[in-house]
């Protein structure tokens, strides 16, 4: 139970980093798109081992499972937008409407 703790800790720590994240700190993008990758990876570990966290959380498989599911969906989300900061970050693309920097 301290690990999921640990892993739950963790999680809430990026989705903040995530939340803080400008637009213009792709260097920061790219370091919470590898975390995000890594901690998905973790959470969809965590969901294949469901069965032991159930008993100590004494909730069901169907919503454990759920819940892991729905942290693995947002860090993949984070993932991707992170991914798209950095990525638009180091190859300095214009947004084409205003013709602006990102």
């Amino acid at each position: 139970m301290k690990e999921l703790n640990e892993d739950i800790e963790f999680y809430n720590k990026l989705m903040e980093d995530f939340k803080n994240l400008e637009s213009s700190d792709y260097s920061t993008a790219y370091v919470l798109s590898q975390e995000a990758l890594i901690t998905a990876d973790r959470w969809n570990e965590i969901m294949l081992n469901s069965a032991k966290y159930c008993k100590e959380m004494e909730v069901t498989k169907s919503e454990f499972t759920n819940y892991c599911y729905q942290k693995y969906k947002m860090l993949m989300k984070a993932h991707d937008f992170s991914r798209m900061v950095y990525r638009q970050g180091s190859y300095g693309i214009t947004n084409s409407f205003y013709n602006e920097e990102v």
